[in-house]
């Protein structure tokens, strides 16, 4: 019988064989009419998928909710939670958050750039935004859903070419300045900042294990790129690394936060050394910045400094091109005037 009550409910189930499959789903309803009509529904909608090769559909709604559950435990979790959150309160000014994900076209994105924009916000918030979405849509494509026909999500321009640096004379007071803070991590999570070109999120989530001490070596694993890199340690780093795992305590990370747990921001004392020091547009990320150009103003080519800096192609390091063709330039002159 395709349509039934079960003796423990009182609603109608309807069972459907197609494929060689059975199918039974509850239709949420006492009413029969009702019922009849959810049966001839499913019946129709599993004849397009099983026979004809239509895929599953699901709402965006649904697709955000299960595209945020796929990444729980990473470590940029609280960023990627905030990121969903923002998603779903602007994608909903433009398009029904319980509308299928397939019906999404590039109408909804064209208004939804353009409210952010009325908004004021950074064009680098919008381009987040999006990036989000695409991680959503690609989810529900790995999991076999019905995508939108032709949507293109469009490419938010950012220009980062004016990049903020330190100074030599800068790095120096900023070093002093934070060895009067009260908690030691503040130097010295910037030292290793400065001396490993890494990411802020690579050096909070460093673990003793991953520390070489004998070889002067520590393993970060690169967040973006899914990927290990093995970074020499310079003499300060290795003395201050000595030095913290005389006093570590039980905590398996090299820089817990105060409960012993995982860093998720730069800390609010070396945040307020920043603005104290005047450092106008500077932040953590900067530190990194600010090591990848010293390194190519010294001769370093870019594909090293790509290499260094966990990039996935040396197109990411192009905004330090014009640091090497000037370092080329010096290197040029200098052998010319020898010879």
């Amino acid at each position: 019988m395709a349509l039934y009550k079960r003796k423990n409910s009182c609603f109608y189930y309807c069972e459907i064989k197609i494929s060689g499959k059975t199918i039974i789903r509850s239709t949420r309803t006492t009413k029969k009419t009702l019922a009849l009509r959810f049966e001839s529904q499913l019946r129709e909608t599993l004849y397009r998928q099983h026979v004809l090769g239509d895929r599953p559909t699901i709402t965006i709604a649904e697709a955000i909710q299960e595209y945020a559950s796929s990444k729980k435990g990473a470590v940029n979790q609280q960023n990627l939670n905030t990121q969903v959150r923002t998603l779903n309160a602007q994608l909903s000014r433009v398009y029904p958050l319980q509308s299928e994900l397939h019906s999404l076209n590039g109408g909804h994105l064209t208004r939804l750039v353009s409210l952010r924009r009325k908004d004021g916000v950074a064009e680098g918030t919008i381009r987040l935004m999006l990036t989000t979405l695409k991680g959503v849509i690609n989810w529900s494509k790995s999991a076999g859903y019905l995508q939108p026909d032709n949507l293109v999500i469009q490419k938010i321009r950012v220009n980062n070419q004016r990049t903020r640096t330190l100074s030599n004379h800068e790095e120096s007071r900023l070093l002093e300045r934070l060895m009067l803070n009260k908690s030691p991590d503040d130097y010295d999570l910037v030292v290793l900042l400065l001396d490993s070109a890494a990411r802020l999120n690579e050096i909070q989530q460093l673990r003793w294990d991953s520390v070489d001490l004998k070889n002067g070596e520590i393993y970060l694993w690169r967040t973006k790129t899914n990927t290990e890199s093995i970074v020499k340690l310079t003499d300060r780093s290795l003395e201050i690394l000595k030095r913290r795992q005389t006093i570590r305590k039980h905590s398996e990370l090299v820089f817990p936060s105060k409960t012993g747990g995982l860093r998720r921001t730069t800390p609010k004392s070396i945040q307020n050394v920043y603005k104290e020091l005047g450092l106008e547009g500077f932040c953590t990320h900067s530190i990194r910045h600010t090591t990848a150009s010293k390194l190519v103003k010294n001769g370093m080519s870019l594909f090293a400094v790509s290499k260094l800096l966990g990039h996935s192609n040396i197109s990411m390091s192009q905004r330090y091109s014009h640091l090497e063709q000037k370092a080329v330039a010096n290197q040029a002159v200098e052998i010319l005037n020898n010879n």
